[in-house]
């Protein structure tokens, strides 16, 4: 005798099987899309609690972090290597309310730079990845007297200015 029609098994193992492939599908799509939103709000987070420090500093010592033991003005300098100059300096590091959150995966540490007036605190990450998306992406939160996004030929610089 001669089957004409697939039996209820082979029918629900192919629905299995395409669904399983759908479902696997669809999160690798939304993956880097997922990553890239985590990275933004986790930049930005991070952004909003060194400008809070970095002008706690500023009301109390009524200037912007310098160098740890000088006096020099922050020339692309670790956040982690800043102290607040008050009657009792403090570093920004694990000092008096101070703690430097690391960047995300994928970022270069913070730095802080001053050059005259402007002062500002910046991460990199290289060009076309998903850290690069989210920075495109972090960017549009701001005009550009508060930050700016530069590429060259191998990564993003995200510059987040603080005083300008």
């Amino acid at each position: 005798m001669q089957r004409s029609a697939f039996t209820q098994i082979e029918i629900a193992l192919s629905v299995f099987l395409a669904g399983l492939m759908g479902a696997l599908t669809y999160y690798y799509i939304n993956l880097s899309s997922l990553n890239k939103s985590q990275y933004k709000s986790a930049l930005q987070s991070h952004f909003n609690l060194i400008e809070s420090m970095v002008f706690q500093c500023k009301s109390l010592s009524e200037q912007f972090p310098k160098e740890l033991d000088s006096s020099t003005n922050a020339s692309n300098t670790l956040l982690t290597e800043l102290e607040c100059n008050t009657s009792i300096p403090y570093s920004l590091n694990g000092g008096r309310n101070g703690f430097i959150p690391l960047p995300p995966t994928g970022f270069t540490p913070y730095k802080a730079t001053e050059s005259g007036s402007i002062f500002f605190i910046a991460t990199s990450a290289d060009n076309n990845s998903t850290q690069d998306d989210a920075l495109k992406s972090l960017i549009l939160n701001y005009t550009p007297q508060q930050a700016s996004l530069e590429h060259n030929a191998t990564s993003a610089i995200f510059k987040f200015y603080l005083s300008r």
